[in-house]
């Protein structure tokens, strides 16, 4: 992966480090750097509106075995949530969404989507956000969430090509709570360093879609973490996979720009079965690239968990997206990047 000109974030020959009790591999740390007027935005306005949406990962028919949803058999119960919370000064959120259901549904699956209006500087929408980076001297958008302490959560492949190589992660990583319209009313909260799952790591495409899941640890800004400024969303892993889910993003892809944050309501329709397990979970959704790595947000404006992240789909299904089911090796990454001050 080749650097951008304003330095810091390349591997220099490094391997990575890999946690083989918890299965998460970890980048090099990285300076906090500076731009070339010597603010500490990284990005200007112009090259945020500019950069490339991170496609929405699509994978053949063949590679993909289960569809319908009478064909899912296993449940998973005993869930457990970590709370969220509100930033400092903010007031708590407002019930926006009752919580669901049972059941399943053959493609396409039902969905409501639609342009989030209500200000983005309310909790929770600030806690949510534009991933930026480069990779191979290219711009490049996803989605991302705060979730406590300096710790940020999205797709795997936001952050790490899935190659096996300690030359895949992303460079030049920046976090931008509330982007809108090339705002970013919160500034950019530059990473220090970065976290995948060792499964996404070593087999990437299909076979590491089953943890296509990152994190980030990110630099403070004027002495304060992102989780106090913009507050954090609560985690949720070990849960049914009969739930109802608001997921959101900023699709880059066509019909939409990325200018804007996107919510879809969906619940669970039906498995994915990419090669590995345990087996993602599907639901409609026409959300876009530039949208991986948004928030699963279950019981959204009341506990505000994050339960999944928007990954991938099928080259031949435009009206569907998978999220790794989050399990302990959710919970095993959501840890590790918490725990670092």
């Amino acid at each position: 992966m080749a650097n951008s000109a304003k330095g810091g974030g390349g591997d220099g020959g490094r391997q990575p480090e890999v946690d083989t009790t918890e299965g998460n591999v970890s980048s090099p740390q990285v300076a906090l750097q500076a731009a070339d007027d010597g603010s500490d935005e990284l990005w200007t306005a112009d090259q945020m509106l500019e950069a490339e949406p991170c496609d929405i990962i699509e994978i053949d028919e063949e590679d993909e075995v289960d569809e319908a949803a009478g064909m899912v058999t296993e449940d998973e119960d005993g869930g457990t949530v970590v709370e969220g919370g509100a930033p400092e000064e903010d007031a708590e959120a407002q019930d926006l969404e009752p919580q669901a259901t049972a059941g399943g549904y053959n493609y396409p699956a039902p969905f409501t989507r639609y342009e989030v209006f209500t200000p983005y500087t309310q909790y929770p929408y600030r806690a949510m956000g534009k991933l930026f980076f480069r990779r191979n001297g290219r711009s490049y958008v996803c989605s991302a969430s705060s979730v406590g302490n300096n710790a940020i959560f999205t797709a795997g492949h936001c952050l790490h090509a899935g190659n096996n190589k300690a030359s895949g992660w992303a460079t030049n990583v920046v976090f931008v709570p509330a982007y809108r319209d090339g705002a970013a009313p919160y500034g950019q909260w530059q990473a220090r360093q970065l976290f995948v799952r060792h499964a996404w790591y070593k087999n990437g495409i299909p076979k590491g879609l089953c943890q296509d899941m990152g994190a980030a640890v990110l630099h403070k800004r004027n002495g304060k973490k992102i989780s106090q400024v913009v507050g954090w969303l609560g985690f949720a892993w070990n849960w049914s996979k009969y739930q109802h889910w608001a997921q959101h993003g900023y699709p880059a892809g066509a019909p939409f720009n990325g200018r804007r944050l996107i919510a879809n309501y969906s619940s669970f329709a039906y498995h994915g079965n990419p090669g590995c397990t345990p087996k993602p979970l599907g639901v409609g959704s026409d959300l876009t690239g530039g949208s991986s790595g948004g928030p699963w947000v279950l019981k959204f404006g009341t506990a505000n968990y994050v339960n999944g992240v928007n990954s991938y789909r099928r080259s031949n299904k435009p009206q569907e997206m998978f999220s790794p089911y989050f399990n302990n090796n959710a919970k095993s990454l959501f840890d590790t990047v918490r725990r670092i001050n």
